[in-house]
């Protein structure tokens, strides 16, 4: 898939806030509050200006406001898990309370968010079979049929940190990935549970994935 005009603001196109032009990409965070701390002090430092949410962001109620608290002020898009969709759920019903901040942060998640830019989801479809064939010259490889809508899909559950386009798997092993216009990108920046997340700098075209450790 071939865009535009990639960077472009998301807002009149699909009613959602335009996000930043540098955009924290974080993943599976399961309730671990110090991890959360210390990615969101390295993307403040880097100036990120969105945070990205791709789901289980916390697994207990008890977990909830403490990693909603350190996400306040933050501009934040982004899915639930299953342990968000339920807590909101609840405390939506009245069966359990939250802080107020709370609340909003798990009213404003959604299944997915979708633009021609970028997809944010949970759990992503399937993309089609490697084809190495087809990778070396720049074609398609065996597809299941199913064409990403947009340019860039961010998606976790899995745990495992991973970058590939339609012709397959990409290696980044060296922690940068720069994106090209005329491919589509699956990306999963890992789960911030032990210290993985990614950001993505919209204006320069690229993706760096990090590791906690490493800084």
């Amino acid at each position: 898939m071939c865009i535009g005009s990639v960077g472009a603001t998301d807002e009149g196109e699909t009613g959602i806030a335009a996000v930043g032009s540098r955009v924290g990409v974080l993943s599976d965070v399961h309730g671990e509050l110090r991890t959360l701390t210390r990615a969101l002090e390295h993307c403040r430092e880097t100036g990120v200006e969105t945070i990205a949410l791709l789901g289980d962001l916390f697994d207990k109620v008890e977990e909830a406001d403490r990693c909603a608290e350190v996400l306040a002020g933050w501009q934040v898009v982004g899915v639930y898990g299953n342990h968000e969709r339920e807590i909101a759920l609840a405390a939506a019903a009245g069966e359990i309370e939250v802080e107020p901040f709370t609340l909003d942060l798990l009213t404003g998640l959604d299944e997915q968010v979708r633009t021609d830019e970028y997809h944010l989801v949970h759990e992503a479809e399937p993309w089609g079979q490697h084809d190495p064939v087809a990778a070396l010259f720049e074609r398609s490889g065996t597809s299941n049929g199913y064409r990403p809508a947009s340019w860039i899909t961010f998606a976790g559950h899995t745990h495992v940190r991973s970058a590939r386009t339609q012709s397959g798997p990409l290696d980044i092993a060296r922690g940068t990935l720069r994106l090209s216009a005329i491919r589509n990108y699956l990306i999963n920046p890992g789960a911030l549970a032990v210290g993985q997340y990614a950001i993505w700098d919209r204006e320069e075209h690229q993706i760096t994935f990090h590791q906690l450790e490493d800084w």
